[in-house]
């Protein structure tokens, strides 16, 4: 008798390890994806705002100045400011993927890879944009 509740007992563990183990795999890959997607689209939605505004200032003429804010995400491997494209290397689950605009000046300047809110000042010259974090 007690042989066979502890050989019952086994046999409905083991299908509820059959049902839950795969869902919660799916679950887990499903979660990895969109942190994935997540950290992508805050960097395209950061390298647009930054390059849109870079076209405008320069558009403005020598002198045009504009301060905005912006966000970098989490697991930025790499940015460059070379000649006319922003470019930051994101690291995905996938390993890396590149998130670029192409600006209408050239770029000179910096921005930081550390993740958080910064203000960041554009100031058009004659042949360039230069972009500084202000604070």
């Amino acid at each position: 008798m007690k042989a066979q509740i502890a050989i019952e007992f086994l046999v409905i563990v083991s299908v509820a390890l059959m049902i839950i183990l795969p869902v919660t795999l799916y679950a887990n890959k499903l979660l990895i994806g969109y942190k994935d997607d997540t950290k992508i689209s805050l960097a395209k939605n950061t390298v647009n705002k930054l390059g849109e505004n870079v076209d405008w200032v320069f558009s403005q003429g020598p002198s045009a100045k504009r301060t905005l804010e912006i966000y970098i995400p989490d697991d930025i491997n790499e940015i460059s400011l070379n000649n006319n494209m922003i470019l930051f290397k994101v690291e995905t689950s996938a390993g890396i993927s590149d998130v670029f605009y192409e600006t209408v000046p050239p770029l000179q300047g910096s921005l930081s890879k550390n993740s958080g809110y910064y203000l960041v000042s554009l100031t058009a010259y004659r042949d360039y944009v230069n972009i500084t974090v202000v604070g």
